[in-house]
């Protein structure tokens, strides 16, 4: 009896793991796709390394656990087609039956079992492509949205040099007139659904141009402009894939050749803007790789969403508690007292080491981003307004690159005080 009871336990613990996406693709195909989360490494005690070695040392401690995590759960996975990834613990398998999916539950190591949904791109609620004219910018005159963060009145001191932003959106336009001049060449382009074929950036929706203009573009738009920049395409046309998001994870920590080789972790971002996320539920593998670039000393700013106004509508990744999300302010009159009505509303309900549930405050800061001015990848010369969280947090990972400009060993704890506790604490409309 007690030898049931011990199996009973066993497979009811490996069918907790698996989520109900997987179970449904079983009972309708036979088979499923699986996204597989391990149990992470410990990255606290590189804490203490420093700044200028960190990154190497967390690269270092990633890869060696990948390299352990897979030789585990080799007996299980070797014959199976799988990809392993070392920015967050995860393997993305394909076709695996039943019988192998209950076999990968039962390891040790794993902690879920997930379907590999896409997440999607957080879309602005406002795309007026022909809304100014190439040549009608005013370049010695910031835009309403750099003005408002105050970051002007600084840019005697500090513009954002020798600080690297990294973009994981839809691609970039690298020839645009505002953002050619600050494009790291060097390692700094990243296409995991094409590869080698496009050598440079390109734009699959013209979002990413965008908001990297508003990091670090020239001619009044971009609030680090003297930041460099790099780029993946984590995000074609509309959504991306797991794969790739995670592949433009491990770039923008370790950055390398266009076929994924001779990484340079000192190439990495300091800062990475991300304006992508689901509604279809918390996974661990995102929190992870946010995880690995806390450790590694890169600051991850998220877009909070656009599906306001109602409470509780914050999309994941922006809830999680390691990730500064942002809301949006502003109206047609570029009003920055007034709560653009589409900015999702908190509170977020992520998860903690254990699994709880947990309520948090979110978002954790606002910007401007209705409406934002900024490149137009279908001009060179021309420029675009467009209105959402999307062009909000762009602001922010360009506040950052500011700060981290001025002291570039800024912790991720004193970023966020300087952004909340200096923000702007009045009532909002």
């Amino acid at each position: 009896m007690k030898v049931a009871a011990v199996l009973s336990l066993s497979a009811a613990v490996a069918h907790a793991k698996v989520s109900v996406g997987v179970l449904r693709s079983l009972e309708t195909t036979g088979t499923s796709d699986v996204l597989i989360s391990f149990v992470g490494a410990d990255l606290e005690s590189l804490a203490e390394s420093k700044h200028e070695d960190r990154r190497q040392a967390v690269y270092d401690a990633l890869t060696a656990h990948s390299a352990t995590t897979r030789t585990e759960s080799a007996s299980v996975l070797d014959s199976a087609d799988c990809e392993h990834f070392w920015i967050a613990p995860a393997a993305i398998c394909r076709g695996l039956t039943k019988e192998k999916i209950d076999q990968v539950a039962r390891l040790p190591n794993v902690k879920s079992v997930a379907f590999p949904d896409n997440v999607q791109l957080i879309e602005p609620v406002l795309n007026e492509e022909l809304s100014v004219k190439a040549g009608e910018v005013n370049a010695t005159v910031p835009q309403w949205g750099v003005t408002t963060t105050g970051a002007p009145d600084i840019w005697k001191y500090y513009k954002g040099k020798g600080v690297v932003v990294g973009s994981i959106d839809t691609g970039a336009e690298y020839r645009h007139e505002s953002l050619k001049n600050n494009w790291r060449a060097n390692k700094g382009w990243f296409n995991p659904y094409n590869g080698t074929l496009f050598p440079l950036p390109v734009d699959s929706a013209r979002h990413g141009t965008h908001t990297i203009g508003t990091m670090v573009g020239s001619h009044g738009i971009g609030v680090a402009p003297e930041a460099q920049w790099i780029a993946c395409m984590g995000l074609y046309i509309r959504e991306g894939s797991p794969e790739a998001l995670l592949k433009c994870g491990e770039f923008m920590l370790c950055p390398t050749r266009l076929d994924g080789t001779h990484p340079e972790c000192k190439l990495g971002a300091d800062v990475i803007n991300n304006s992508w996320g689901s509604t279809k539920g918390y996974h661990p593998v995102y929190e992870d790789m946010v995880t690995s670039w806390r450790a590694a000393g890169i600051t991850p700013i998220f877009s909070n969403g656009n599906a306001g106004p109602k409470c509780g509508t914050t999309g994941n990744p922006g809830m999680f508690t390691r990730v500064i999300s942002v809301g949006a302010v502003g109206s047609a009159q570029k009003d920055p007292n007034q709560l653009a009505a589409f900015s999702s509303k908190g509170p977020g309900y992520p998860r903690d080491a254990n699994n709880q549930t947990l309520t948090i405050v979110k978002p954790d800061i606002s910007a401007p981003g209705y409406p934002t001015l900024s490149a137009n990848a279908r001009v060179l010369d021309g420029y675009v307004l467009m209105a959402g969280t999307s062009m909000a947090a762009p602001h922010i990972a360009g506040i950052v690159a500011l700060l981290k400009s001025a002291q570039s060993d800024l912790t991720y704890d004193e970023i966020y005080g300087y952004l909340t506790k200096t923000a702007d604490r009045e009532v909002l409309k």
